[in-house]
């Protein structure tokens, strides 16, 4: 980089003679003035994607907790639904139950107050006397028990609605405690991101952007290869047919609208390692083959990345996340949903990174997907926290 500036420097018209110790010096103090701008520059854009990448990673957390809470809520809401349902049917039951107590206490008055009056008169049976003063003691017992048995219950249920209903408006009050954070972080994030792209604007120049990447790209590698010798001992779970021999099989992780295409230029002689998909943000991005999650955070370059081994030395990459749903560990099937499409990582457009890597080698992502692979739809179930 001093090369680089000193040449810059010694190109202007007024510098092509030989300098003068004045000029000479004039020219040492432009360079140290340029080399402390440019130190100040690269300390300023390291510390605002220190503060996007923070910023990123509790919107990440929150989308995937509003995620949980939305499944959480619908089932309290069905749940509550369901106790009401009960609640009117016992209600109804208890109605009838009234009724027909009443009904029986009225024919047990009329029919066996005449016969009870009838046979104390006569004086003759005092046995069936006693016996049918204890029928009438019984039935008694039995409509008040009944009685009391179904209102008690009414009571407990009703003790249940409220708790359910309770529960319901705590996640209620969460979930819009969720949304005015996600729309503070928001806020945050942009006026992150447009500090990040002036810092970037200004340091700007072709030979410092691929510096960047091809450091970017050193870092994915050296992650990749000790992910790669650290899972090397860990046996694979049955998953259907090997992935080495899908060529052409596999689904797309979201759906196929390449924007940039494997191996085409990036900058200078920097090429693409995968593909860039066009997708809105929030889109769904899903598994293409069973696998683990061995790595799910935020790496520089590729924003909120989630990585994925499929075994025989496959790894499925997704990158520039919203946010990730899944855990290091964690085994997926194909079509499970990995994250949300963002533009995490100081990208300027919403789309999801997508590279396939064969014994840490990039291959071409369109000689193993296929847009005419469907997936089957998206099950509702909650992410595990």
């Amino acid at each position: 980089m001093r090369m680089f500036l000193v040449l810059l420097l010694l190109s202007s018209p007024a510098l092509a003679t030989a300098p003068t110790p004045a000029q000479l010096a004039e020219l040492r103090a432009n360079i140290s003035e340029l080399e402390q701008a440019l130190r100040s520059d690269t300390g300023e854009r390291d510390g605002a994607q220190a503060a996007l990448r923070e910023v990123e990673l509790k919107l990440s957390r929150l989308n995937r907790e509003q995620r949980s809470l939305e499944q959480r809520r619908r089932d309290a809401a069905a749940e509550l639904e369901r106790l009401e349902v009960r609640q009117r049917r016992m209600a109804a039951e208890r109605g009838v139950q009234l009724d027909w107590v009443a009904k029986t206490i009225r024919a047990d008055y009329i029919n066996g107050r005449q016969e009870l009056v009838r046979l104390l008169l006569n004086q003759q049976e005092p046995d069936r006397v006693a016996r049918m003063l204890r029928y009438q003691e019984y039935f008694q017992r039995a409509r008040y028990e009944r009685v009391t048995t179904i209102n008690r219950d009414l009571e407990e249920l009703l003790l249940v609605v409220l708790e359910t209903e309770a529960a319901r408006e705590s996640l209620e009050q969460r979930r819009a405690e969720i949304l005015v954070q996600q729309q503070a972080l928001d806020s945050a994030r942009r006026e992150r991101s447009e500090t990040l792209a002036t810092i970037n604007q200004r340091i700007g120049s072709t030979e410092q952007r691929l510096a960047r990447m091809r450091q970017d790209a050193a870092r994915l590698d050296t992650l990749l290869n000790d992910m790669g010798r650290t899972l090397s001992d860990i046996p694979a779970r049955p998953s259907g047919e090997p992935f080495g021999k899908l060529a052409n099989k596999l689904p797309w992780p979201v759906p196929r609208r390449i924007t940039a295409r494997f191996g085409s230029p990036r900058e200078g002689s920097v090429r693409w390692n995968g593909v860039l998909l066009d997708a809105a943000a929030g889109t769904p991005v899903r598994a293409i083959h069973p696998g683990r999650v061995v790595f799910a955070n935020w790496l520089r370059g590729y924003g909120m990345l989630i990585i994925v081994d499929h075994g025989d030395s496959f790894l499925s990459l997704y990158g520039h996340n919203q946010s990730l749903l899944r855990e290091v560990g964690e085994w997926v099937s194909t079509g499970d949903v990995l994250a949300q499409v963002g533009d995490s990582g100081g990208f300027q457009q919403n789309g999801l990174y997508f590279e396939i890597r064969r014994a840490g080698v990039p291959v071409n992502p369109d000689q193993w997907c296929n847009s005419r692979v469907t997936l089957p739809p998206i099950a509702s179930r909650p992410i595990r926290q």
